[in-house]
């Protein structure tokens, strides 16, 4: 077993802020970031998040925390963009599901990514480690649900690194290789008008999530590639360790540890996809994953194989200049109904942004994801209700450059597929500061 302790890689990501802020002066503003979560496993800070450019001027706004005196962009031009990032759902259960009453739970993203090539090293790399705070209670004990009302709820309270990884590109950017701690809803099975959601399954259908694979909470180590094969279509691939670590295991409830046991197996998944301009911006998407783990199945029988496939599409329907217009999303995912509770999972959605005119920022969406039992285990389980089905509205608005307010409704149909459980309406709000 390897175990990597949390608190050692927080003391080398320091170490290379200390290094390349050594020789540092005043430059321009990084980019920052401010997230609107996806799913279980597209909880961090990269890339493929949404972007605001600021300036020098723009220092003491930018962050709740400011500029740090001028130390963040300083260490900016020497290629080390910092974020600390913390998200607040306060959420409650007000009628249906198991029992009534409010969770409040918490994520902490602090993300350390450095550009080797700004920093003087060599080109085309960098290396990001983000670590990963948990805490709070669970709203879905209460909702009684299986796809998850919070993409940010986890099983316990900790910290962990949830990734540490080096990305090269080659041959002017049309290929990328990633290795390390990576979650691979940050790539794969992954749409940007669905980031304004809050429940899980508009990050990754639940037929994936049930499996175990490299997704928040926590992630394993593994290697993705990805080729532009045109401007517009792109092929990519991965390969993970087939169980992450568990955070919460009583034998080992906190930090980080990393195991490579027999039966392990591994988490294979590949994609191709479309893409639109951003003047008139689509994506289109198909996927498949297979998976090697040793499991029991819902026969309680030993299997070492599983496999799906995907298909997912968004497509901007209008859009104008400053950003404000109307998109729309649809995903949909099928498993082996012979040995997995669900078997195939649908969601789609639209988006707004600019909804009012004073307010060109503000997005408003409603969406709807549905869950489906298998044959197998309905014929295993008789009596039970064949799907569920989660109803969500949310408002996303931004008072702050680092403060967005999201008020939240989702009613959940049928929770768990339990006939026992009335169907349950949730109600609250997500805070999230950038610090």
């Amino acid at each position: 077993m390897i175990a990597l302790h949390t608190h050692a890689v927080l003391a080398l990501a320091l170490t290379c802020a200390h290094a390349v802020a050594a020789s540092s002066s005043a430059g321009d503003m990084p980019t920052h970031v401010i997230l609107a979560e996806a799913s279980a496993a597209r909880n961090i800070v990269t890339d493929t998040a949404a972007t605001a450019s600021t300036d020098a001027a723009d220092a003491a706004t930018a962050w709740a925390l400011g500029d740090w005196g001028g130390a963040r962009t300083a260490l900016a031009v020497h290629g080390l963009d910092l974020e600390f990032v913390a998200t607040t759902d306060i959420l409650g259960v007000v009628d249906g599901g198991i029992r009534r009453g409010v969770e409040a739970l918490s994520k902490f993203d602090l993300v350390f990514k450095l550009d080797t090539g700004t920093a003087g090293w060599w080109r085309n790399g960098s290396l990001q480690v983000v670590l990963l705070g948990t805490a709070g209670g669970s709203l879905s004990e209460r909702a009684g649900d299986m796809q998850i009302v919070s993409n940010i709820e986890a099983p316990a309270n900790t910290l962990i690194v949830y990734e540490a990884n080096y990305e090269h590109h080659f041959l002017d950017d049309r290929v990328a290789l990633l290795v390390g701690l990576h979650d691979l809803n940050a790539d794969f099975y992954v749409l940007e008008h669905a980031g304004l959601f809050l429940n899980s399954s508009f990050g990754i259908g639940i037929e994936v999530a049930q499996v175990g694979a490299s997704l928040f909470p926590v992630t394993a180590p593994g290697a993705r590639l990805q080729i532009k094969m045109t401007p517009n279509t792109y092929l990519q691939a991965g390969v993970f360790d087939g169980v992450p670590g568990v955070p919460g295991d009583p034998a080992r409830p906190h930090g980080t540890h990393i195991t490579f046991d027999r039966g392990d197996g591994i988490f294979s998944i590949a994609e191709i996809g479309w893409l639109g301009e951003a003047v008139s911006y689509y994506k289109l998407a198909l996927g498949s994953w297979y998976h090697s783990r040793e499991f029991i199945d819902i026969n309680n029988r030993t299997r070492a194989n599983n496999d799906g496939i995907y298909l997912i599409g968004e497509k901007d329907l209008w859009r104008t200049e400053d950003g404000c217009g109307v998109g729309v999303f649809a995903q949909l995912g099928f498993t082996e109904g012979d040995r997995n509770q669900v078997s195939t999972s649908v969601a789609g959605g639209v988006n707004w942004t600019g909804p009012l005119p004073a307010r060109p920022q503000d997005v408003a969406g409603l969406a709807v994801a549905h869950a489906r039992n298998g044959e197998r285990f309905r014929r295993l389980n008789p009596g039970g209700e064949r799907a569920e089905t989660t109803l969500e509205m949310s408002y996303l608005m931004q008072p702050a450059p680092w403060l967005t307010v999201q008020p939240d409704l989702q009613y959940v149909i049928h929770p768990s597929t339990d006939t026992s459980l009335d169907n349950a309406l949730v109600l609250g709000v997500r805070l999230q500061v950038a610090f």
